[in-house]
């Protein structure tokens, strides 16, 4: 009976989860849609380096929305899934000492 209540546990934790995840992903942006214009703009501030495709180190903008590369969107997934891996590997192990105390 205890077995499979942690299955159920690990099962409503991974359900809860992925619920977050998918809530807290962005909507893919639509393309191809009819009636719209053909040129391609860029919300990006930020110049494209005239030496090569890849810029160099600090010489980028400062995140002024959430969702810019490094502001707060960003430190949130990774701290989704930091404490996400951290769940799982805190019940793998729980589980394996388990295992081990009732052989």
């Amino acid at each position: 009976m205890g077995r499979r209540r942690a299955t159920h546990r690990l099962g409503l934790v991974a359900g809860l989860l992925l619920v977050v995840l998918v809530l807290l992903a962005p909507a893919p942006a639509a393309r191809g849609q009819e009636g719209g214009d053909d040129t391609t703009t860029s919300t990006s501030t930020v110049p494209l380096p005239e030496d090569g495709i890849i810029p160099q180190p600090n010489s980028g903008a400062e995140p002024t929305e959430a969702g810019d590369r490094g502001g707060a969107l960003q430190v949130a997934v990774l701290v989704a899934i930091v404490v996400g891996l951290a769940v799982i590997v805190a019940l793998v192990v729980r589980e394996s000492r388990r295992a081990r105390r009732t052989r």
